[in-house]
């Protein structure tokens, strides 16, 4: 209608101007006033211009020029190329402004997907991602709220992981099931849904927690991790749901639709690595716990702990790490039946008879349901009163042989896979090694214990044995002048063999191969003052220092030793009046340094009528140097008061 109008005659074209568009009626007011032929051209370009932001039609504009013309008695073509010219650089000028727009969008488009990708790509925490995700398209589709449900395949349902502009609280509170609301619905379908006005949609449901009752628009995209195009949508595809809301009513561009299918492309494939990176890292926390346990377990064989504590702990883990509900371990008498040892998680032992023919044939046993297992009609009866449906029993085998068998069991039908049976099989070989260490133990330690009776038995005959021989020499003794270098040689040499019976009777006594440096000081004290000490000449022993152990073998030639220092003292020393002779013992880096020392040089020494053979010198150098491989030293005091003597060597607890 307005084009017929404005194409009439020129009066009503005019009129109609004035009617419809005020502000070009008063440019052409403007246009005939003025009188300047460029403040005219100028005023055409305005017209032209304006006509365009208002929706004018260029072909009308053309007929407004040429009437124009001719009421201003101008040229045509030079009013209407101007009137051509401003409107057409009034378009152009509204289209760059339109591509500028557009390409801003896509910037922020970009900047977001961008934002997106590097959230997910900087962590595998969803949490942080996922409200990155909502901010960022919040921000770049200009709406006032945007959410994101995470799709349960356990429970079938949608949870809510995060929001923006909406109850925050509420994440991780509100479920939704597919098909229910919008957000249910676009789930469902696998394509995004848009609704310009949620209040006139049945399908929407206000969930009070979020706060959304003021909103109006809605878009619900499904995140799956295909596209539809290519793949048929189905529920194992689905990851999610993102959702946007406006406060009012909104008809959502498909560039915005696009965007947001894009984005929830993004996070399919975000969601998927974060899924797979925590069952890996379950597993890898699975398995840290499967080796601690084996480590506290084999921790624990190591250390000879009670067998039944070891067993114990050992059901106990296999019951917890291989997620059973009961564990039985059995072991193999000498009579060849199976004997419960121990339990975790409830007692009873009546699968025992159904087991023992696959133990003894070594091969382990399953049984996903007890009370359908044609194999065993009788095993229904056990498992009602135990309490339980399935069961699997691994042979316990140690040095090629069995020796008992290890049950789990599981109150509802299961079949044990590949992981649990390898974890099982893990735990036998701990339970068996356990019962084989205990089994060792206890055979060495009788073994042990007969061994202990015969060596003190041995030692016991030796000691006998050497105080025969002492006796004897001791009569011999008896018959000969007491001065004489005979009676002296006697002496010492009776003395040296009480020694050596005082260690086999110290040994005889005591824990087999040990004994202490103070023990044989005491012993070759008290065979000294037997034999080699006389009324005439009073001489006070002191035994002193740590209480240091030695093998037997050392022992007999540390007394040796002793006796020997003991009677070189009374020989040169303490000869002429006595004195005092003290012992000893330290210990110190492995090092055993024993000391004897006698007040010799505060005494009178006595007359020298023949020359000493050193004899009992060269048994000392020789004893210490050869069988305790250790150094001999013999010096006096700057003082004058002290003539020490002393032995050092490695401790040996035991024999070589």
């Amino acid at each position: 209608m307005m084009y017929d109008v404005l194409t009439s005659q020129t009066p009503d074209l005019l009129a109609a101007l004035h009617e419809t568009w005020p502000g070009v009626a008063e440019l052409l007011d403007e246009v005939n006033a003025e009188q300047s032929l460029e403040t005219r051209l100028g005023r055409l370009r305005h017209i032209g211009s304006l006509w365009y932001a208002q929706g004018g039609v260029a072909e009308v504009l053309v007929e407004v020029g040429m009437h124009l013309a001719s009421h201003l008695h101008m040229s045509q073509g030079l009013v209407v190329s101007e009137l051509m010219l401003a409107f057409g650089a009034a378009q152009e000028e509204q289209r760059t402004r339109e591509w500028e727009a557009r390409l801003l969008a896509r910037a922020a488009e970009l900047d977001g997907l961008h934002r997106i990708i590097s959230a997910a790509n900087s962590t595998l925490d969803l949490d942080t991602s996922l409200q990155t995700v909502v901010e960022t398209v919040a921000q770049v589709v200009e709406v006032e709220a945007c959410s994101v449900y995470l799709y349960d395949k356990h429970r079938d349902e949608l949870v809510l992981r995060a929001a923006h502009g909406l109850n925050r609280a509420a994440v991780g509170q509100v479920v939704t099931r597919l098909g229910s609301g919008v957000t249910g619905w676009a789930a469902q379908l696998g394509h995004p849904v848009a609704v310009r006005d949620v209040w006139q949609e049945p399908r929407f449901n206000i969930e009070p927690q979020l706060g959304e009752e003021t909103f109006r628009s809605m878009l619900a995209v499904p995140v799956v991790l295909f596209s539809a195009e290519r793949y048929q949508f189905s529920a194992d595809k689905l990851q999610g749901v993102i959702s946007v809301q406006t406060v009012g009513p909104r008809d959502f561009a498909q560039e915005e639709i696009n965007f947001v299918e894009v984005a929830a492309g993004e996070l399919a494939f975000f969601i998927a690595n974060a899924q797979l990176y925590q069952q890996t890292d379950e597993r890898l926390h699975q398995k840290l716990r499967e080796l601690t346990t084996l480590q506290q377990v084999s921790k624990s064989i190591a250390e000879q702990v009670g067998l039944r504590d070891v067993l114990n702990l050992i059901a106990a883990k296999a019951v917890e790490l291989a997620q059973a509900d009961r564990a039985n371990i059995f072991q193999m008498n000498e009579d060849g039946a199976l004997g419960l040892v121990a339990s975790y998680g409830g007692a009873g032992e009546g699968v025992r008879d159904f087991i023992f023919q696959a133990v003894r044939d070594s091969r382990p046993l399953a049984v996903m349901n007890a009370y359908q297992d044609a194999r065993f009609p009788e095993l229904a009866a056990v498992a009602e009163r135990e309490g339980f449906h399935s069961l699997f029993c691994m042979p316990l085998r140690a040095r090629e042989r069995t020796i008992g068998g290890i049950c789990l069991y599981k109150h509802e039908p299961h079949l044990f896979d590949y992981e649990q049976v390898r974890l099982l099989s893990t735990f036998a070989d701990e339970a068996a090694i356990a019962i084989e260490n205990a089994r060792l133990f206890d055979e060495s330690q009788r073994a042990l214990a007969v061994k202990s009776a015969l060596l003190q038995e041995m030692h016991h005959r030796v000691r006998n044995n050497l105080q025969t021989l002492s006796a004897l020499l001791a009569m011999q003794l008896r018959r000969m002048e007491p001065h004489t270098q005979g009676a002296k040689a006697l002496r010492e040499s009776a003395a040296r063999v009480q020694s050596i019976a005082a260690v086999h009777n110290l040994l005889s006594r005591e824990d087999v191969g040990v004994t202490t440096v103070d023990a044989v000081t005491r012993h070759v004290i008290d065979s000294a003052q037997t034999t080699l000490i006389t009324s005439e000449l009073p001489v006070q022993f002191v035994a002193m220092g740590d209480r240091v152990k030695v093998g037997s073998r050392d022992a007999t030639v540390l007394a040796l030793v002793i006796n020997e220092l003991i009677s070189n003292a009374l020989t040169h020393g303490l000869a002429t009046e006595g004195g005092r002779i003290e012992i000893e013992a330290r210990l110190a880096d492995g090092m055993v340094t024993v000391e004897v020392r006698d007040d010799g040089p505060t005494h009178p020494q006595p007359d020298r009528t023949g020359h000493s053979s050193g004899l009992g010198l060269q048994i000392i150098e020789t004893l210490v140097s050869d069988d305790l491989g250790g150094t001999f030293q013999l010096r006096r005091d700057a003082d004058g008061h002290w003539m020490r003597a002393s032995v050092q060597f490695p401790q040996r607890m035991h024999d070589e």
